[in-house]
């Protein structure tokens, strides 16, 4: 059974807050699980595999593609809102004051 991108993005923020702030430790813990997932001759460790092969594997589809993780990241925070961080918090506090600046009618 495959496991849709949003649900996988959101066990993770739940499972590891700190990549409720930072993208790349959001790709690093997907990416992990991705290639504990895929089942090869050999071990696939996400903190040795050499370049080539991990970027055959992309190539190839089997790990997920970094703009679909965080298109999915964003998704998952606007719907849920116990998987945003204090980056999203702040950034959408500013809101108003943003659009005001801009020329809108808030």
């Amino acid at each position: 059974m495959k496991i849709n991108m949003q649900d996988k993005v959101k066990s993770t923020l739940m499972k590891y807050p700190n990549t409720k702030d930072c993208d790349p430790y959001l790709l690093y813990y997907i990416w992990e699980s991705e290639l504990k997932d895929i089942n090869l001759a050999y071990s696939l460790n996400i903190d040795n595999i050499p370049l080539t092969t991990f970027l055959r594997l992309w190539k190839d589809k089997k790990i997920s593609h970094p703009s679909a993780i965080m298109r999915a990241r964003r998704k998952v925070q606007e719907k849920y809102p116990e998987t945003r961080g204090d980056v999203w918090k702040q950034r959408h506090s500013k809101q108003i004051e943003v659009q005001k600046q801009l020329g809108y009618r808030v």
